[in-house]
């Protein structure tokens, strides 16, 4: 044997376990999960708040699409009126001939005609050959407006047709009634003629 020493071996404790107390009694208080993981936005106040939010802002763009169809329909409508009822320079002249009815207004349009555009000259020729005045007047209303012109002692031609002349803007679409008056040796009006014009 050698004469150094053994290595003095550790001798471990036999491992003992400790009974702990456990908590009072009690019912333990579980919090409800959905209301902890909710988030603000998902809170239902939010929600709902949102919901009203989006109608109301439906709302509002409904209206303002039906606010701007309905102006925009406006501004058609103006510039249409406006173009109809401004007198503007004739690029062309056009003869327009119509027999008047020498009896009373016709049932149906003695002519019909289609609105110019851009304007034009319309020579009116207005055959009377029936009628034995030597000077007429003119008188045109235009249904459900008033009176339009006047033309005063006005003669035929060498061809018997009663002429005159007339800017297609200063008309615009309706129908017009063209009275056609003699006149007397007195200088009174006697009728002579009806024209019923529509334009279109």
């Amino acid at each position: 044997m050698s004469g150094g020493r053994e290595p003095r071996r550790r001798v471990r404790r036999p491992a003992v376990q400790v009974e702990l107390d456990l908590p009072p009694g009690g019912t333990p208080v579980v919090e409800d999960a959905r209301a902890c993981d909710a988030r603000w936005w998902q809170q239902p106040a939010f929600v709902a708040g949102l919901a009203i939010a989006t109608a109301v802002l439906l709302a509002l763009t409904l209206g303002a699409r039906v606010a701007s169809h309905r102006d925009r329909e406006r501004a058609t409508e103006l510039e249409a009126r406006l173009k109809s009822e401004t007198l503007r320079p004739a690029t062309q002249a056009r003869a327009l001939r119509i027999d008047p009815n020498p009896a009373s207004w016709s049932a149906a349009p003695d002519a019909t005609l289609r609105w110019p555009e851009p304007p034009e000259l319309l020579e009116i020729y207005l055959p009377l050959r029936y009628a034995d005045y030597t000077s007429y007047a003119i008188v045109v209303d235009k249904v459900d407006h008033g009176r339009v012109m006047v033309l005063e002692r006005v003669a035929r031609d060498s061809n018997g047709d009663l002429r005159f002349s007339i800017n297609s803007s200063a008309f615009g679409p309706g129908e017009y009634r063209l009275r056609l008056q003699g006149y007397t040796w007195r200088g009174q009006r006697v009728d002579a003629g009806w024209v019923r014009l529509v334009v279109e």
